[in-house]
Order: structure tokens, then C-alpha cells, then sequence
């Protein structure tokens, strides 16, 4: 097969021995490359087009998207999270000399859970229902007793491990979501929690206590949590360049450690093509034709 003369990629060893990650072009025409810059622009084009962001879902929806124009500091979601928790259920009396004491209970793992935005909010309605959850909260407790903070943290720590991973997988996905650039960071926080229960009637049923002194009343059948999910930007940078990245397997000293080592590397190379010449053998450069090259 004959290498093309538009272009012919070659992938040759450089001197310090390190093979360069994409074939070099040798040369380009004219047509090409104006061919090149089309096809870049219908890419760009079509990624657009085809987004996420741009593409709306079975019910006509488009994703939310903070104006280009108006760039928003502060975001907030809603959420709402469905437990219905496990049945449970009455097997069978523990009793003594005839005496019912007690009840056997029998949990069946046949709950749901399940979490699901809410858009009908706008972010003026939600930055209000946050402003009046803390000022709502100041009014009912004392001076002395938790902050708004401090009682949201509470309250959310001590939700059930179910609806608590719900909320944290929510949480950790936006964190993914939103630091994909390397010139900003944003946080996401719960900012409001609300404990209720799910409504098929346009009032709650009435519940008698139950317990041996008729302190406990009877758990709903769904619960319902209404969570408001504020994201902000913290911190941003003015480098061109953005913040450097880095992995578990990174090295920040690699230029360091090539230039001190360079000497010692070229001592080898030198000794190798001594040993070759002694041997009577020579080592060319190593030059792959990438057009010739065979394909599984």
C-alpha cells in the first residue's frame, strides 16, 4: 500500500527514547486542512445540538442552565424523597403462665424508595422558601438554643440510612457534575429539609396511639422529605491556564527527575551502541511507517 502523498504519518524515537503519542503530519494541503476546519465546526455544531442541555426530555422539558449572560452565583434545586419502608408485621405473642407480654414482630423487605425532582419551582420561590425556613426557625426557638445550620444537620444526620444515601448519592453526583472545569469550584448543601407524609386524600387520616401508655403514634404509610439543594460558586481562578490536575499515579516532579537523569541515560545509550559496534551489529533509528502499518 502506498503512502499517501497528502499525508504520510511517521512515528519516529525521539533522542531521549520516548515515542511520541500521535503520528506527525509531514505535510497538509490547502484542502485539507479547509475541509479539517469544516468538519470541526459541524462537530461543534452537532454537539450543541445534541446535548443534554439543549436536547429536552419525553415530557418537553429542557434541563435547567444559569444564562450565559446573567452568570448565577447561587443555584437551588428541589427534591423530593418517597419511604415507605419495610412492612411489618405481627407473627405471633410472647407470653408467660398464660400472660400476654409482648408481640413477635416480622419485617418483610418489600419497601420502595425513591427520589425525583421537582421543577415547578422557580429559583426566586426557592431562595424565598430558604430565607423563610431560617427566619421561621429564629422566631419558635430561643437565644440560647441550635443555629438554623446546626439544627439542619442534625435533623438530616439523623435521617434513615435509606433516604440518607438517597440524598448523598444526589449530592456527590452534582459535586461530579459541576467541578468538570478547572477555573471554578462549587459546593452543594442541603438547605432545607421537611418531614411529611404522602397525600392521596386531601387530609390526613386520623391515627390512635398506640404502645402500652399511648405515647407513640402510628407511622405514615409513605413518608414524604422535601429537600432543597443549594450550589454555589466558592472559589474561581484567573490563571489562562485553569487549576493543574493530578491522580493517585502523578508524578509533579517528573521534569525534575528526567533532567537529573538525563546524564546517566545517555551514559546508556552510549554504552549499548558500544557494546553493538563490538558485537559487529548496528542499531539504526527506529521508524515506523503508520500507513504500511499492519491491521488486525
Amino acid at each position: 500500500m502506498a503512502t499517501s502523498p497528502e499525508y504520510e504519518g511517521k512515528q519516529t524515537v525521539d533522542q531521549e527514547g520516548m515515542a511520541p503519542l500521535s503520528p506527525v503530519p509531514s505535510s497538509l494541503s490547502e484542502d485539507a486542512k479547509t475541509m479539517m476546519g469544516a468538519r470541526r465546526e459541524i462537530d461543534e455544531d452537532a454537539l450543541s445540538i445534541l446535548s443534554k442541555e439543549s436536547c429536552p426530555d419525553h415530557s418537553g422539558r429542557k434541563m435547567f442552565t444559569v444564562p450565559d449572560g446573567k452568570p448565577a452565583k447561587t443555584v437551588y434545586e428541589a427534591w423530593t424523597v418517597l419511604d415507605s419502608g419495610n412492612t411489618v408485621d405481627r407473627v405471633a405473642w410472647k407470653t408467660f403462665c398464660g400472660i400476654k407480654l409482648g408481640s413477635k414482630w416480622r419485617s418483610r423487605n418489600d419497601g420502595f424508595l425513591d427520589i425525583e425532582p421537582l421543577t415547578s419551582y422557580t429559583q426566586e420561590e426557592l431562595a424565598e422558601l430558604h430565607a423563610d425556613a431560617i427566619q421561621e426557625y429564629a422566631a419558635r426557638s430561643s437565644k440560647k438554643g441550635a443555629s438554623y445550620a446546626q439544627d439542619l444537620a442534625n435533623r438530616v444526620f439523623h435521617l434513615n440510612a435509606g433516604v440518607y444515601n438517597q440524598v448523598q448519592s444526589i449530592v456527590d453526583n452534582k459535586l461530579r457534575s459541576t467541578n468538570k472545569t478547572p477555573f471554578r469550584r462549587r459546593e452543594w448543601q442541603v438547605v432545607i429539609l421537611e418531614e411529611g407524609e404522602f397525600r392521596m386524600t386531601e387530609l390526613l387520616p386520623e391515627r390512635k396511639k398506640k404502645g402500652l401508655f399511648r405515647r407513640c403514634q402510628e407511622k405514615p404509610a409513605v413518608s414524604r422529605y422535601f429537600i432543597v439543594l443549594r450550589g454555589e460558586e466558592i472559589k474561581s481562578t484567573k490563571d489562562k491556564d485553569g487549576w493543574r490536575a493530578f491522580n493517585p499515579h502523578s508524578n509533579p516532579w517528573w521534569r525534575i527527575d528526567n533532567r537529573e537523569t538525563s546524564e546517566a541515560r545517555r551514559h546508556h545509550r552510549d554504552h549499548v551502541k558500544r557494546v553493538d559496534r563490538a558485537l559487529g551489529r548496528e542499531r539504526g533509528p527506529i521508524s515506523r511507517d503508520m500507513e504500511n502499518r499492519p491491521r488486525n
